[in-house]
C-alpha cells in the first residue's frame, strides 16, 4: 500500500519512492519497458480476465521490444519510463495523440504513486500540445485508478471475450489561461 512509503522493506529496488525518476523514454529503454508491460499484464491484469489464454495472447501479441522501440521513436506518440535509483525501469506509459494507450508498472511497484506520476507526465505533454481532452480505454484493474485521477465514463463498457473488461474514459485537461490573456 501507498502508506508504506519510506518504511519497511525496499520495494522495486529503492528505499523511497521519491528516488523514482519519470523521464521521456528512449529507444534504449525498449527491452526493459517491454518486460514491464508483459509482467504487468500477466501478473496484475490476467486474474481480472480469468487468466483467459485467448485474451492474454491477443493482449500480449504486440508487446515486443521491436514494437515498443517503434512506439518510443514515433513522432505520433510520447512515452515515459519510471526508473528507480539503480537504473531499473519499473514503469512505462504512452500517449498517442489524445489517447493514453499504455500505463503499466511492475507488480512490485504497484500502489506507490508511480503510475500516477507517469500519468501526470502524459497529461502535461497533452496540455503542452494543446490537447483539450485525453481519452483512455481502461482495463478492469486500472479503472478505479483513472477515476481517482479525474477520468469519467466516455461510453458503454465493452466486452473482452466474454468479460466486460474495457472501459472508455475521458478527462478534460486544464489550460493555462494566463497564456491567452492580453496585457
Amino acid at each position: 500500500p501507498a502508506s508504506r512509503r519510506g518504511s519497511g522493506p525496499a520495494l522495486c529496488g529503492v528505499d523511497d519512492v521519491d528516488e523514482i525518476i519519470i523521464r521521456k523514454a528512449t529507444s534504449e529503454d525498449a527491452e526493459a519497458a517491454c518486460s514491464v508491460l508483459v509482467r504487468s499484464i500477466k501478473e496484475i491484469c490476467a486474474p481480472y480476465y480469468e487468466t483467459d489464454e485467448e485474451i492474454l495472447a491477443q493482449w500480449l501479441e504486440n508487446k515486443t521490444p521491436t514494437n515498443v522501440r517503434q512506439w518510443i521513436e514515433s513522432d505520433r506518440s510520447y512515452c515515459v519510463v519510471a526508473v528507480n535509483g539503480s537504473g531499473l525501469v519499473v514503469g512505462f506509459a504512452a500517449i498517442f495523440g489524445s489517447e493514453i494507450m499504455l500505463n503499466y508498472v511492475l507488480p512490485e511497484a504497484l500502489h506507490q504513486g508511480i503510475g500516477k506520476r507517469m500519468l501526470q507526465g502524459l497529461e502535461a505533454h497533452a496540455i503542452a500540445s494543446g490537447i483539450e481532452r485525453v481519452e483512455v480505454v481502461s482495463t478492469i484493474p486500472a479503472k478505479a485508478f483513472y477515476e481517482l485521477n479525474g477520468y469519467v465514463s466516455n461510453g458503454a463498457p465493452r466486452h473482452v471475450g466474454r468479460i466486460i473488461g474495457d472501459f472508455p474514459l475521458v478527462k478534460t485537461m486544464p489550460h493555462n489561461t494566463a497564456l491567452n490573456r492580453t496585457p
